[in-house]
């Protein structure tokens, strides 16, 4: 596991020496790109559910945005040397990476991307608004290469951290709050009915199993996280239309339309987005990078908003215990549409990206390497998969928030050969269409 001493080294030597440093890709929109760090408040909530004392919920959160003046040409760590002293040894404890792994992480740069840029002001000019959130047990900073090239493009990017769920967390107070997710109450009936819903025989066994997972997932560590970064990503929503963000945004968010807000995230992140998005009236679209459904309410129903689901090349990898490794069946074909309909909604976008795995779709797939590289991120190369994905989520929402050219979305997939519409044709045979 990494030591505290070692990661600050680490990050701290990067700065001299960046040009050495592994690095992600400069945003190639047409603005320049500013990054602030600051922290939404909560009040109505606690920071830790189970302890009373634990104060107000605080959510780590970034923000990118467009910055005035020329694009910048410096660049700035991808993550500042506090965070990460606390947050890289946190994942190497979950996810078992050794300290030798995580080095390029720990000294990374993001080309193009200049901390506390003045944001860009112009007349008549909003930028809409996307809320992102980590992975479980990841962190908020995972997909900063996303946020950058959306915010050269004209997006205000919000990715938050959910504490606890998140990988340990430096609060601005200075405290740590370390990642705390254990299974060991849960309802055991869920495990048995989840399974079902993965590998289950057919369609009638799925909905028998549906019943006793709805009923069993509230009494569970994943149901109550279900809740809390659903509750999270709201009280944020609700705080940026209303104009109640925290003060160290507020200039950030003065170019902001408020009117046009999408949710974005990946794993648990992604999840929480499409059943986020549907309950706020201003989002117009979300996305969903290889996240399982987990929400009862959205299996064999609509999500009823524009959703972007990117899928982990199952057929190769898997993803879940239990998973079919078949091209025609992904669990999350069991979401988001009435079962009878699946894969007839024009808003809903299902594709999988060839080579990846899941951790593929965060910026370790362009910063990893060495001998477990496709054991952790998958065999694509890291520069096409993010190319894949932010070119894929840039057209997704210019078209949804922006109500841009049908066509780019068809473009971005004829870019990339590793992208290709999932079509759930497992589902059509097994309902008889």
């Amino acid at each position: 596991m990494p030591t505290l001493s070692t990661l600050v080294a680490c990050a701290l030597a990067a700065s001299a020496l960046a040009a050495s440093a592994a690095s992600l890709p400069a945003p190639d929109g047409p603005f320049g790109v500013g990054v602030v760090r600051s922290e939404f408040v909560d009040a109505s909530r606690r920071l830790d559910f189970e302890d009373p004392a634990s104060g107000p919920r605080r959510l780590p959160m970034l923000v990118w945005y467009p910055a005035a003046g020329a694009r910048a040409a410096d660049d700035s760590a991808y993550l500042a040397p506090d965070v990460a002293a606390a947050t890289l040894p946190g994942i190497g404890r979950t996810f078992a990476y050794t300290e030798e792994e995580l080095k390029p992480v720990a000294g990374a740069r993001v080309i193009g991307v200049r901390v506390g840029a003045r944001p860009l002001r112009r007349a008549g000019q909003a930028f809409p608004v996307v809320i992102f959130s980590h992975g479980l047990l990841l962190y908020p900073e995972q997909n900063s290469a996303l946020a950058a090239r959306l915010a050269s493009h004209g997006y205000i990017v919000i990715s938050i951290a959910h504490p606890l769920d998140a990988a340990d967390q430096r609060l601005l107070d200075g405290r740590v709050v370390a990642s705390r997710f254990s299974t060991a109450h849960d309802d055991p009936r869920f495990n048995g009915a989840f399974d079902t819903l993965v590998g289950g025989a057919g369609l009638a066994d799925r909905r028998e199993a549906l019943g006793v997972y709805a009923d069993a997932i509230g009494r569970t560590r994943l149901g109550r996280s279900l809740a809390e970064w659903r509750a999270d990503t709201l009280a944020l929503a609700q705080a940026v239309v209303a104009r109640r963000e925290p003060a160290a945004v507020r200039a950030v968010l003065a170019a902001a339309d408020r009117s046009r807000l999408a949710f974005a995230g990946m794993s648990f992140g992604g999840a929480t987005a499409a059943t986020s998005c549907r309950l706020v009236s201003q989002c117009r679209a979300a996305v969903n990078l290889d996240g399982q459904n987990f929400d009862p309410a959205l299996f064999d129903a609509p999500v009823g908003r524009p959703l972007l689901l990117m899928l982990s090349d199952w057929p190769r990898y898997g993803l879940l215990k239990g998973q079919a490794r078949d091209e025609d069946f992904s669990p999350n074909d069991l979401a988001y549409e009435p079962w009878q309909s699946t894969g007839t909604d024009p808003q809903l976008l299902r594709v999988r990206l060839a080579g990846a795995r899941h951790m593929g779709f965060t910026d370790f797939v362009a910063l990893l390497d060495g001998g477990k590289r496709d054991a952790r991120v998958g065999e694509i190369e890291g520069g096409e998969a993010l190319a894949a994905v932010n070119d894929l989520v840039l057209a997704f929402l210019d078209v949804r928030l922006r109500d841009g050219d049908g066509e780019a979305i068809e473009r971005a997939l004829q870019a990339h050969p590793a992208l290709a519409r999932h079509l759930p044709g497992r589902m059509k045979a097994w309902t008889g269409r």
